[in-house]
């Protein structure tokens, strides 16, 4: 089994016989399994119990499979249900895949074969799993790990992304350090053909130049003093799927002039190989580096990059896309918070420094300070200017409310500021406002009252 983690499987035939023989073999194969001998009863151990899969018999007294089965993703749309049948039943079989069985079984049978079967079907789930947490991520401006398409800016890269994975082009990433590329280039993988294959990463950067070849081609046997036994690579591990080579300017030339070569034939030859090995690898690279300086500078080989630069998609520093600071704010304080429930909730003087703030550590950086305040704020719920890092109190963002004057008058000078910068990148409408402060529309609304400013739209 994938990664050989023991499964708890439910199984359920009306045949002693083929009870004791599912049983015993999953069983010897490091399963958990609990046998019953109809439908009926499946349905009640699966409620009652915490189950990976269910293998039921087509044909059994009372509930048979199918209802079975239709009961059981009733309460678990994604529960993974596969069927055992007879010759006879074969097409009924085909037709509940229609339904949601994830695959059946001819019987007779040997216990590899559902092995197998299982194997695949939990495979399967798994990456669809990964590809709606994907897609989630994507979708949803509260996703809060960078790809919060909120600003046009980030919009504008993902959807350069989604024309960039529907092909099998090599993709260059460039940006600042913190910007997410390591997490786009993910994207990519999964939003790709692909995506069913390996995705690998290197950080050229965290690799000893001495290591770098061997990682990335793999070595036989005596190739260098150490090597006793084989070691396939990170191309070859790849095959089929992305390998992902992140701060790819700090690559020795020597890896650079073999990388080069790679994407130009295909195929490499691992160290101590007499044979060159081909496989099929999209490469995805980033740098938060100037590659052509480097280039200028006899840094990094000209014909790498011609090679790399396909296709380029350069993520957005955070201080161009501000306007995605309040739901990655939001994220993080639910991603810090307590069993995945926000504890605290910023003032609206604090988030207009931290949009306001240029972010030199980009979307990194923001996390790191949010997980700080929410850690030292203790029991309070409001984290104001006062929980901010020192380097951001004493920017100029906030100097309007250090005058000589009460904390109440300073507040209320400042939230006038502040909401009349988002009505006025909202265009005046209230609930694009509402979404870019972070806030409730009425929250808005009422605030909007007290100060005695106005808005329109919906």
């Amino acid at each position: 089994m994938p990664e050989k983690k023991p499964l708890r499987i439910l199984v359920a035939d009306d045949e002693e016989s083929m009870r004791h023989f599912l049983q015993k073999g999953l069983t010897r194969l490091g399963h958990t399994v609990a046998a019953v001998a109809d439908g009926e009863a499946a349905v009640s151990t699966w409620r009652h119990g915490e189950f990976d899969l269910a293998v039921l018999d087509l044909r059994m007294p009372g509930a048979d499979g199918v209802t079975a089965m239709t009961r059981i993703r009733s309460d678990e749309p994604d529960a993974i249900v596969l069927l055992m049948t007879a010759h006879g039943t074969i097409e009924t079989a085909v037709e509940a895949m229609h339904t949601g069985a994830a695959d059946f079984v001819t019987k007779p049978f040997a216990i590899d074969e559902l092995a197998l079967r299982i194997e695949r079907a939990v495979a399967m789930r798994r990456t669809e799993e990964q590809h709606q947490r994907l897609r989630a991520l994507l979708d949803n401006p509260d996703s809060g790990i960078g790809l919060c398409a909120g600003s046009r800016a980030m919009q504008e890269a993902l959807r350069r992304l989604d024309l960039a994975a529907a092909s099998s082009s090599t993709v260059l990433l460039t940006g600042e350090s913190g910007t997410g590329k390591g997490m786009l280039a993910k994207a990519l993988h999964l939003r790709s053909a692909r995506r069913e294959q390996p995705f690998l990463a290197m950080n050229c950067a965290a690799v000893p130049e001495t290591l770098i070849e061997s990682e990335l081609f793999g070595y036989e046997p005596g190739a260098f003093t150490g090597a006793r036994t084989k070691k396939a690579g990170l191309l070859r591990r790849a095959h089929g799927g992305t390998l992902f080579l992140d701060e790819i300017g700090d690559m020795s030339l020597g890896a650079q002039a073999k990388i080069e070569r790679f994407l130009q034939d295909r195929e490499f030859t691992p160290l101590g190989a007499e044979k060159p090995c081909k496989v099929d690898v999209r490469v995805v690279a980033a740098s938060n580096r100037d590659l052509p300086a480097l280039v200028e500078r006899g840094d990094f080989r000209a014909e790498l990059l011609w090679r790399l630069d396909v296709v380029t998609l350069h993520v957005p520093p955070l201080r161009e896309r501000r306007d995605d600071v309040p739901a990655l704010v939001r994220s993080f304080l639910l991603r810090h918070g307590k069993d995945g429930a926000p504890l605290h909730h910023f003032s609206p003087e604090a988030l207009a420094v931290l949009s306001a703030y240029h972010w030199p550590g980009n979307v990194r950086e923001l996390e790191n300070v949010i997980e700080r305040m929410v850690v030292m704020a203790g029991g309070r719920a409001e984290l104001g200017i006062a929980d901010l890092p020192p380097e951001m109190r004493a920017r100029e963002e906030i100097e309007a409310v250090v005058d000589d004057e009460s904390y109440e008058a300073a507040r209320t000078r400042f939230d006038r500021l502040f909401f009349q910068n988002v009505l006025r990148r909202a265009e005046g409408n209230v609930t694009e406002a509402a979404r870019l402060a972070g806030i409730s529309r009425g929250h808005l609304h009422r605030r909007l009252k007290d100060l005695g400013e106005g808005g329109h739209g919906a």
